[in-house]
């Protein structure tokens, strides 16, 4: 039931995403509140609440870094709250694998990347601060939702597939 749960908030959260380029707090809140109270009932409240601190533990630095929005980081932690440490973990990475897959499939990102880069280099040399781009300029903006949903699929069917 949990899969069913998870997969159907992150394919909403992807549409929006794609369609919006931003995860609204109406669908990540109640799903949390959801989550953490299913768990709760179950007897697994403990499991749920490491899912959530070790989703905003790791999106913390691409949040601060504006790598990645709160939304998306919301959504991560929702999906810990159905889940468990032990499925957030690799699920982010695996997202993450997914996003740099597509921007080494994507070379229009790549001349962005290469000026933020550059001005992200000379701010700190020069004044030993962080230069970020905005997110109108960042080479770095996909919809993470997208790439979560692609690498919940992936670690959904790959258990299948290596356990027959």
């Amino acid at each position: 039931m949990m899969s069913v749960v998870v997969f159907t908030v992150l394919a909403v959260a992807a549409w929006f995403d794609l369609r919006r380029r931003k995860v609204p707090n109406a669908i990540t809140f109640p799903v949390l509140a959801a989550g953490l109270f299913f768990q709760w009932y179950s007897g697994s409240m403990t499991v749920a609440l490491a899912g959530v601190a070790g989703a905003f533990l790791l999106t913390l630095g691409p949040v601060v870094l504006k790598g990645m929005g709160m939304g998306d980081q919301k959504l991560l932690m929702a999906v810990g709250a159905w889940s468990s440490w032990n499925e957030v973990y690799p699920l982010f990475f695996n997202s993450i694998w997914l996003c740099l897959l597509f921007l080494l499939l994507y070379p229009r990102s790549w001349t962005r990347l290469r000026d933020n880069l550059r001005v992200i280099s000379i701010g700190w040399s020069a004044h030993r601060q962080l230069w970020l781009p905005g997110l109108d300029r960042t080479a770095l903006s996909f919809p993470y939702a997208v790439f979560l949903l692609g690498a919940f699929l992936f670690q959904h069917f790959s258990s299948y597939v290596w356990t027959s």
